[in-house]
């Protein structure tokens, strides 16, 4: 059989063997309970013949997303009312816990577990980065922009793109970059591997036939003064070395971004849209964190990769130089995150003010320092947080998706960011400590908004007492994080049976984090029957309730106790 007809016929399977997927779910979500559960995602990492590649041109993406879409979103009356009501479509690849699945698009890292320090601080890494003792050969080059930059080949035969800091703000975006690649990885993102370097230029050997744009956006072949122009254009160190950020060559074969909407309709596996997968709306807040304003189509990459007998389409987020204080080619502006490029609520008001508005950013300073950039965290609001353009995923996000992301934020420790930022090798510990503050700051008031928002109770777990009597604990992540006290805090729980929603107890107040089953294992109760617990969590300094938090428990005969099978929040 020809590899057309093995494409051909695996093609067949993987669609078939998706129809059978999403038919089990709908089966085993009907019955006579009245609990359904959400539609699970089928498995995106089948076979699928190779797409076709696409090309995003930066000026169209940008005048799609800045002028057409912002106007056929203000036009979109149905849209603003869900917005204004706080009724926006929930994310169509949550599980029943509320989590994302591992898939082509993301794997759950240091959400789901305490991640070392040394796997935090090697990230996406499986080596060493380029080989720096032999020579490096020049396969293509660029000269346009501020800073330039190359595509190298070692002495091991393994590609990289070679990335360079501006003039006078030396180690502002490749710390960034080496920074911001090993948190979005353990986020949970796919990134590709980013080394800092050090090298000495008379390493670099110009290959055959280079091709190479200049300055004049003139694409033509390399000759040896093109490269010795370029390097004079590249800030060196005293010892003459070279520092710059080595992006090692994806795996597989690239195809073109993927977009933050809609999907790719030639990738059978593609079937959730963009915008209402939970880990692209979630990346709002990521991107809030780490001020990556630059969140557009083109700073993505598909790649068409095979593991075992199966290719199928990998997402990669890339190129995080324009991330934290860095504008990757200079350093921030003072604006960035605050509004649009061109944002018509910000031109509204210069209108109507004659331009008299002072706007909180602008009383900022800029740079304290030139390997830092522009970065501050007093006047962040995660919540209010623009990107450089509009991106369709994160306009999309609710409260339930921020306060997913926000956990993962949470996950991250003091030591953990200590760590990662030894990593970027900043030589004045003065800017270290500086960036430090900034982070953790800017962490806390994530999960201090997002904590307050949705019902902070989490990390569910039942289990048998000492006393042998049933239990189901939980944690406050409000108070874990030292956002309120326990004592300002009351729970109040009900159990009622799932199919006739006879109440069995409650409601009930209790001042721990424990609800106990006894009025459930008194009852002779048949296996798999369901049962529902709607507990809410009281903020007793104001007298509010927050949304509950429904737990599904269902009775298992082999334990003689109950087994969790669904968490379902409120907002």
């Amino acid at each position: 059989m020809n590899r057309s007809n093995l494409h051909f016929h695996s093609t067949i399977k993987s669609i078939a063997t998706i129809v059978i997927i999403v038919i089990i779910i709908v089966v085993s979500c009907s019955g006579p309970s009245s609990m359904s559960y959400p539609r699970l995602a089928p498995p995106d990492t089948l076979h699928v013949p190779k797409p076709a590649s696409n090309r995003i041109h930066p000026y169209a993406e940008y005048f799609d997303k800045q002028i057409m879409t912002q106007t056929s979103e203000a036009l979109n009356f149905p849209r603003q009312y869900r917005n204004l009501t706080n009724n926006r479509k929930e994310a169509k690849n949550v599980d029943e816990w509320g989590e994302v699945a591992n898939s082509s698009w993301f794997t759950n890292r240091i959400g789901s577990r305490r991640l070392s320090i040394e796997e935090l601080t090697r990230g996406p890494n499986k080596g060493i980065g380029p080989d720096t003792s032999g020579t490096w050969i020049i396969t293509r080059a660029k000269a346009e922009g501020v800073t330039p930059g190359f595509t190298i080949r070692d002495s091991k035969g393994d590609s990289y793109v070679i990335k360079f800091d501006p003039i006078g703000y030396p180690e502002l975006a490749s710390g960034a970059e080496v920074i911001s690649t090993k948190l979005f990885y353990a986020m949970g993102y796919n990134t590709p591997e980013n080394y800092l370097v050090f090298f000495d230029p008379k390493k670099l050997r110009l290959g055959q036939e280079v091709k190479f744009t200049d300055k004049k956006g003139k694409k033509r072949f390399m000759n040896q003064q093109d490269l010795q122009e370029l390097l004079a254009g590249i800030q060196t160190m005293p010892n003459g070395q070279i520092r710059a950020l080595a992006s090692k060559y994806l795996s597989g074969v690239p195809i073109g971004p993927f977009k933050y909407s809609g999907v790719r309709k030639d990738d059978f596996n593609d079937v959730i849209p963009h915008h209402h997968r939970r880990e692209l709306r979630g990346l709002r807040i990521f991107a809030a964190w780490l001020n990556h304003f630059d969140t557009k189509d083109g700073n993505t990459l598909d790649m068409y990769v095979t593991e075992g007998e199966r290719s199928f389409v990998k997402h990669y987020l890339i190129d995080f130089g324009a991330t934290l204080g860095s504008a990757s080619k200079a350093p921030n502006f003072r604006w960035r995150g605050f509004q649009y490029d061109i944002d018509p609520g910000v031109i509204a008001t210069n209108i109507l003010t004659l331009g008299l508005y002072v706007k909180p950013w602008e009383k900022k300073d800029g740079v304290t320092y030139p390997s830092i950039g522009v970065y501050y965290s007093d006047l962040f609001d995660p919540i209010k947080y623009k990107p450089q353009v509009p991106n369709p995923a994160f306009e999309n996000m609710t409260l339930l998706d921020g306060y997913w992301a926000a956990k993962i934020v949470m996950s991250f420790t003091d030591e953990h960011l200590e760590a990662v930022l030894k990593e970027a090798k900043y030589s004045n510990p003065q800017a270290e400590a500086f960036l430090l503050e900034i982070l953790k700051t800017r962490r806390d008031k994530i999960g201090k908004y997002f904590f307050n928002q949705v019902n902070p109770a989490d990390h569910f777990r039942i289990y048998k007492s000492n006393s042998n009597d049933w239990v189901v604990s939980f944690e406050n992540l409000a108070v874990n994080y030292g956002f309120t006290n326990s004592e300002g805090i009351a729970y109040q729980y009900s159990i009622q049976s799932d199919d006739d929603q006879e109440i069995l107890e409650g409601p009930v107040d209790i001042y721990q984090s424990e609800i106990p089953l006894k009025s459930l294992q008194n009852l002779n109760l048949p296996e798999n029957r369901l049962f529902r617990i709607e507990l809410r969590t009281e903020r007793l300094d104001i007298k509010e309730w927050y949304k509950p938090v429904i737990l599904y428990l269902q009775v298992e005969e082999k334990v003689d106790g109950f087994k969790l099978v669904r968490v379902q929040r409120q907002r």
